[in-house]
C-alpha cells in the first residue's frame, strides 16, 4: 500500500515536470500578431486600430498574452469577415489568417526573443508626418516633437529603426501609443485617432 502511494506521488510529479513552460519562455512578456484578409480589409483587436502593413494586412504590436477579441471587416459592402478571439501567447510574433470562410487560423508562432530586428540597411534620417482629426501633440521616444496643438506634425531628422510614438489630444486626457519602425530614408505618413495610430504610406526621400 505504501509502495503504491510513492508510485502514484512520483508519477504525478513527473506529469507536473512535463506540463512546466520552458524557462525561455517569458511568463507576461507582450506579444506582436499580424493579420492577413483573404480581401482588402480593416482590422481591431480590442477594438484598437494596428498599423496597416498593406490593404490585407494589419500589425499589433505590444499585445497583452491571453483571449484576445479580433474584428475584422471589408470586402464586398465592408461585410464583417470575422468576430471572435484570438489565443495570444506570451512573447511571440503571431502570424494568422482569416479565411474566405470567416476564420481565423495562426499560422506562425515563433519567440521575439529569437528575432533580430536590426533590419536598419542604412543611417540616413527619415521624416516622419502625424496627422490628426483634431489638434495634438507628438512625442517620440518620450521627447516632445515637432508644433504642438497641431492637426499636422512633422518630425524631422527621425533616425531608422523601432520608436515609441505617442499623440496627445489638446481637447481632452486621451493618448494613444504606438511602436512604429520606420525604414531608413523615407517619408512616412500616419495618422493618429483615438482608436490607435496608423501608418498609410511610406516613400523615399526626394520622390
Amino acid at each position: 500500500m505504501r509502495l503504491a502511494i510513492v508510485l502514484l506521488t512520483l508519477a504525478a510529479s513527473s506529469a507536473l515536470a512535463q506540463g512546466t513552460p520552458s524557462a525561455q519562455a517569458k511568463a507576461g512578456a507582450n506579444s506582436t500578431i499580424t493579420v492577413r484578409c483573404m480581401d482588402d480589409c480593416s482590422v481591431r483587436l480590442d477594438g484598437k486600430a494596428g498599423m496597416r502593413k498593406d490593404p490585407r494586412t494589419w500589425e499589433f504590436k505590444d499585445v497583452a498574452p491571453g483571449q484576445r477579441r479580433v474584428e475584422a471587416t471589408g470586402g464586398f459592402l465592408n461585410r464583417s469577415l470575422y468576430n471572435g478571439y484570438a489565443d495570444v501567447p506570451a512573447g511571440m510574433r503571431v502570424m494568422a489568417q482569416i479565411s474566405s470562410s470567416n476564420r481565423l487560423t495562426i499560422t506562425e508562432s515563433k519567440p521575439l526573443t529569437e528575432e533580430k530586428e536590426a533590419k536598419v540597411t542604412g543611417t540616413t534620417p527619415s521624416v516622419l508626418t502625424m496627422r490628426c482629426p483634431k489638434q495634438c501633440t507628438v512625442s517620440v521616444d518620450g521627447a516632445r516633437k515637432g508644433a504642438g496643438q497641431s492637426q499636422l506634425v512633422v518630425v524631422r531628422d527621425l533616425p531608422p529603426g523601432e520608436h515609441t510614438i505617442e499623440v496627445k489630444f489638446v481637447l481632452g486626457t486621451k493618448m494613444v501609443r504606438s511602436q512604429l519602425d520606420i525604414p531608413a530614408g523615407s517619408e512616412v505618413f500616419a495618422t493618429a485617432t483615438e482608436g490607435g495610430i496608423t501608418i498609410t504610406n511610406s516613400k523615399p526621400l526626394g520622390k
